[in-house]
């Protein structure tokens, strides 16, 4: 019978040290990043915040928002389209010139950005210049 549990525990050994958990329905080793292990995280990962929703104004309801939004050159699902260019560079400008007229728009509404300006892209948006 101890052989039996020694020979069980040898084998089962190796498992226990690989180090890999299971965590928000994956397995997640040394090498696996903690964002794919945390649930809340993991969600905010794969379902960020709306760009839309990182504006607010003190007299809008929610259907006025997402109008305004709209209105300003955003998209129904909250995000904005991107601009093709010929370059990967000509498209990354022509997009990022986009977004910054959808803020200075949404500013001219009377909205208040809410998102971080902390980075060296948030910190260029034009809601973030005067902060």
């Amino acid at each position: 019978m101890k052989t039996h549990l020694a020979r069980i525990a040898l084998l089962l050994m190796p498992i226990g040290l690989t180090g890999c958990l299971i965590g928000n329905g994956r397995i997640c080793g040394p090498q696996t990043p903690m964002a794919y292990c945390d649930k809340e995280t993991y969600q905010k990962l794969v379902h960020p915040t709306p760009l839309r929703d990182k504006w607010q104004h003190p007299s809008r309801s929610q259907a006025e928002q997402q109008r305004d939004w709209i209105a300003c050159g955003g998209m129904d699902n909250g995000g904005y389209a991107g601009v093709s260019g010929s370059t990967g560079a000509e498209t990354a400008r022509l997009s990022g010139e986009k977004f910054d007229q959808i803020q200075r728009c949404m500013m001219s509404k009377r909205y208040q950005y809410n998102g971080t300006c902390e980075g060296a892209i948030p910190s260029r948006y034009p809601a973030c210049q005067g902060r």
